[in-house]
């Protein structure tokens, strides 16, 4: 009786999924998704899969099976942005399947559906899963996964962890995650870890085969690993100095408590400090979720913390699935009463949903593709374009910024290879500015509000899109 229901919530889950996507099905390739999503599958399209490896100006040190696998997809179905949102669909609906398992085994059948609304509403993979993203394959792996770590299925293990290997050098971290976590939940010794670690690591070898190769491979023929000085997101790797290293201790930490994930962390305190914490140890499901958090820190952190320009939320999704695993978790077996327990999930569910509608000021940079509150901004595009169009304005005489840049063709997958150019506001007479762009300092946009004369303004839900043209006297 009970799998009946729990394959009913999955369906009404997988159907909600369908029609969602269906409805952001003409959204335009946006953030980062136009690099490691278009350009990447535009290249194996356009060449017809002739190369291996992406040529350097838009190679990302990743394994470009993401772009294959879009590129493949158009080759069959045609070149569009339905096609691409829909080559999402198979990984949204594995999320959806894992979560609900992994929601059975923290808690039980009947409170498992509670732990995939929860997810799908925390902004950054809810955003995620609406955009043509590789890291929605990545979580799909990570829970895939750490299912079957939880519950010793070792030829799903197997293939959760050649999946995490194959999209992303980030997955390849996850993969290391997640084996860090198997050998502490299977080993009850400093004694046995050795043994066990033997005994486990041959589930790992065909992604850490394909990790291997896929290095070397690229690095023969490319000369580097991870990133190279001449590429465009160099400035991203610049080290930071002591001031910036602290400096990146605070966005880790404001990282992992905005959009809503606050309340998440209170409810955590609140729970916690119920017993001691030798006390909790002793939970061994407990112990695991603890572990997979620390070690998702330990690991994908690391590189923000070391560097200018690597705090992107999507990069953080396995520690914001862990946190939300450990509190689900304390809330449906360690609160006592009912009322106490809707109380605590409410709170959670809330504030993880309200997280959507954090807009900060226009001087203070945002993870656009990170929140549901980016949404508006599709329309608001379209209706800009419609507008550039009917005034004759040419667009390579707009200026803009990130991730407007390039040839139309890259976001909306149309045959139009003219487009806005970067910013330069000493030379163009037209600048496209939106709030959902991060690269306009403080000055710039002072500049443009004082002396520049705004020629179409739209909006909507906190989102802008503003056109502006020079002025004769200035």
């Amino acid at each position: 009786m009970h799998n009946i229901k729990l394959n009913k919530w999955l369906l009404l889950y997988w159907l909600i999924a369908i029609i969602t996507l269906w409805l952001v099905r003409n959204h335009v390739f946006f953030w980062d998704t136009v690099q490691l999503g278009s350009k990447h599958a535009h290249w194996y399209y356009e060449n017809n899969f002739k190369y291996l490896l992406l040529p350097e100006e838009i190679d990302s040190g990743h394994p470009p099976i993401f772009g294959m696998y879009l590129a493949t997809l158009w080759k069959i179905f045609g070149k569009s942005l339905t096609v691409s949102h829909f080559a999402m669909l198979p990984f949204v609906l594995g999320i959806i399947y894992f979560l609900l398992q992994i929601g059975k085994y923290l808690v039980n059948e009947k409170y498992a559906p509670l732990l995939v609304l929860l997810n799908l509403l925390d902004p950054t993979l809810a955003a995620q899963c609406l955009l043509i993203s590789p890291d929605v394959i990545l979580v799909c792996f990570f829970l895939m996964g750490l299912y079957a770590v939880l519950e010793q299925k070792n030829w799903l293990k197997t293939l959760a962890m050649l999946g995490l290997a194959m999209i992303s050098m980030r997955g390849m971290m996850v993969v290391m995650i997640l084996f860090l976590l198997e050998i502490t939940i299977s080993s009850n010794s400093w004694q046995n870890l050795l043994r066990i670690s033997i005994q486990k690591v041959k589930y790992y070898i065909p992604a850490g085969l394909f990790t291997l190769a896929f290095l070397i491979i690229h690095y023969q023929q490319a000369g580097w690993i991870g990133y190279h000085p001449d590429s465009p997101w160099s400035p991203s790797f610049a080290r930071v100095d002591a001031k910036g290293f602290f400096k990146n201790i605070a966005v880790l930490g404001w990282r992992i408590l905005e959009f809503g994930r606050i309340f998440i962390w209170i409810i955590l305190i609140i729970i916690l400090l119920q017993k001691k914490f030798q006390d909790w140890w002793q939970d061994a499901t407990f112990r695991s979720l603890f572990s997979l958090f620390i070690f998702s820190i330990l690991l994908l952190t690391p590189s923000l913390l070391l560097h200018q320009g690597l705090s992107a939320q999507r990069y953080l999704l396995p520690i914001y699935l862990s946190l939300t695993f450990l509190v689900f978790y304390l809330i449906f077996n360690y609160l006592q009463y009912k009322k106490n327990r809707s109380i605590a999930f409410m709170i959670a569910f809330v504030g993880l949903s309200t997280g959507n509608l954090w807009i900060y000021p226009d001087k203070i940079s945002q993870g656009w593709d990170a929140t549901l509150a980016h949404l508006p901004y599709y329309q608001l595009r379209t209706q800009m374009l419609d507008f550039i169009e009917q005034q004759g304005i040419p667009p390579d005489s707009i200026g803009t910024a990130f991730p407007e840049i390039g040839p139309f063709k890259f976001k909306d997958l149309s045959d139009r290879t003219e487009g806005f150019v970067e910013k330069d506001l000493q030379k163009q007479d037209y600048i496209l500015y939106s709030n959902v762009m991060n690269d306009f300092s403080d000055a710039e946009i002072d500049k443009l509000q004082k002396n520049w004369t705004l020629i179409k303004q739209l909006k909507k839900r906190g989102i802008r899109a503003e056109l502006y043209h020079k002025r004769l006297d200035k």
